[in-house]
């Protein structure tokens, strides 16, 4: 059973809520709240984290202490997403790529073409080949993209087939740039109150005017 606080009285019966846990991994710090004001003070100028809220401390527990922590996240970090406009064809992406604390914002709209029936797939994909580009043009050498779309990771590794036309050229552009760059794929679940992902989801519909 979740441990409860009470939350307020209603007559003569105790109206009760249960206690959230906020989990946060930043860098090598692991830490874990019961207040989101002082999660959310903890969180000040720091970028790159990995928040996420519980309703039990052991589930807060095991996210700190999930596979995750394998990745080193003073590397620059990646977060990417995509969007699609049924009414246009159009679609897009929208990333978040921090170096060094610093933050940059990337979206791009991209008219209907061949790519365009793989609607927000297509948009992920694109912007994952755009960061890695982007991270080999500035120097870097080792990068985190995280994504909450597995095909971002598995076709890049080999684990999924490449079927569709937007898959086949993401494994044609891999094979160009695996010698340049090494990628950590972290993957996230949608919506789930990731800021990073979440600006990155925004980004890829502002890009669509939507």
């Amino acid at each position: 059973m979740h441990l409860l606080k009470k939350f307020k009285k209603f007559g003569s019966i105790d109206m009760v809520m249960p206690v959230k846990y906020y989990a946060v991994r930043y860098q090598e710090e692991k830490e874990i709240f019961t207040s989101w004001e002082a999660c959310k003070n903890y969180l000040i100028g720091k970028k790159g984290f990995s928040q996420k809220s519980f309703l039990s401390l052991e589930e807060a527990q095991a996210f700190l202490n999930e596979t995750i922590d394998r990745f080193e996240y003073t590397l620059p970090t990646a977060y990417i997403d995509g969007s699609y406009d049924a009414k246009t064809g159009c679609y897009s992406f929208g990333g978040v790529l921090i170096i060094e604390n610093k933050q940059y914002e990337f979206k791009k709209r991209y008219d209907p073409d061949m790519y365009s029936t793989s609607r927000n797939v297509a948009g992920e994909i694109k912007g994952a080949g755009f960061i890695i580009q982007y991270a080999i043009k500035v120097g870097i050498k080792e990068l985190n993209i995280i994504y909450d779309y597995e095909g971002i990771e598995k076709w890049y590794t080999g684990q999924w087939k490449a079927n569709s036309d937007i898959a086949k050229a993401y494994i044609q552009f891999k094979q160009n740039v695996e010698d340049k760059i090494k990628i950590h794929f972290i993957k996230v679940k949608s919506h789930s109150n990731n800021p990073y992902n979440d600006l990155a989801d925004q980004l890829a519909k502002s890009a669509l005017g939507i």
